[in-house]
C-alpha cells in the first residue's frame, strides 16, 4: 500500500469518468491535512486585517496617519490574536468530532462542480464500497447512482464554474480551490495520480478569463 500524501489516503480513492462528467472519493486524515488549517489561517488573517485597514483610512482622512498606523497594528494584533486563540482551541476539537477523518465524494460535468460531505460515520470499508458503486453504475445510470449516493450525505456545496473568478492550484498538496464571485471557496481534495486529469478538466470549464494562481 501507498503512503499517504498530504493527508490524503490513496486506497481510499477512485476517479470514475464518464464522458465529461468526474466522479471521485477522498478520504483525508485531518490531523495531517495542512490544507485546511492554512485556509483558516488565511481567513484569519483577512478577517483581522479588515477594521484595521478601516480604522486606519478613518485616521489618514482626520490627518492622522502615524497614530492611524499605531491604532491600526494594535487592532490586527488584538483581532487576529483573538480569532487565533479560538483557532487553536477550537480546530482540534473540530478533529475529534469529526473522528480525525473527512470522506467527501466529488462530482464535476462541464457547468458545477459539487463538494459533498460523507457522514461522519463512514468508515473505510463503506468508502470502498461506495467506489465500487460509482466504478460499477458510471457507464449504465450515474444519475440514479449519484442520487443514491447523495441519500447518506451529510452537507454539499455547488459550485458553478461560470461564477468561478479565481483558481487555486496546489500542486504539492494536491489541491484545487475555487473562489467563486461571492466570495466562497470550494476546496477539492484530488487523489495525487489524478490531480493533473482533474486540475485540466477544472481549467477547461473555467471561463477563460478566470485568474489561475499556481502555488
Amino acid at each position: 500500500m501507498r503512503d499517504s500524501i498530504g493527508g490524503l489516503e490513496p486506497a481510499a480513492n477512485a476517479l470514475v469518468t464518464n464522458g465529461r462528467q468526474y466522479r471521485w472519493m477522498v478520504d483525508v486524515d485531518l490531523w495531517r491535512d495542512t490544507v485546511l488549517p492554512g485556509m483558516l489561517l488565511e481567513l484569519i488573517a483577512l478577517a483581522a486585517a479588515f477594521p484595521a485597514l478601516l480604522l486606519l483610512l478613518i485616521e489618514v482622512i482626520e490627518g492622522n496617519a502615524a497614530g492611524g498606523l499605531r491604532a491600526a497594528a494594535q487592532v490586527y494584533a488584538i483581532v487576529a490574536g483573538t480569532l487565533l486563540a479560538l483557532f487553536v482551541i477550537a480546530y482540534p476539537l473540530f478533529i475529534l468530532l469529526k473522528g480525525g477523518r473527512y470522506a467527501a465524494l466529488f462530482e464535476m460535468d462541464a457547468s458545477e462542480v459539487r463538494h459533498i460531505e460523507m457522514p461522519a460515520s463512514t468508515d473505510r470499508t463503506a468508502l470502498l464500497t461506495w467506489v465500487g458503486v460509482l466504478a460499477g453504475a458510471a457507464a449504465r445510470n450515474p444519475t440514479a447512482m449519484g442520487a443514491s449516493l447523495l441519500g447518506g450525505a451529510r452537507r454539499e456545496m455547488t459550485t458553478r464554474f461560470a461564477d468561478v473568478r479565481k483558481v487555486i492550484v496546489d500542486e504539492r498538496r494536491h489541491v484545487i480551490r475555487l473562489v467563486a464571485r461571492d466570495m466562497t471557496r470550494n476546496l477539492l481534495y484530488t487523489p495525487p495520480e489524478d490531480f493533473a486529469r482533474i486540475r485540466d478538466a477544472v481549467l477547461e470549464y473555467c471561463r477563460r478569463d478566470v485568474r489561475v494562481v499556481n502555488r
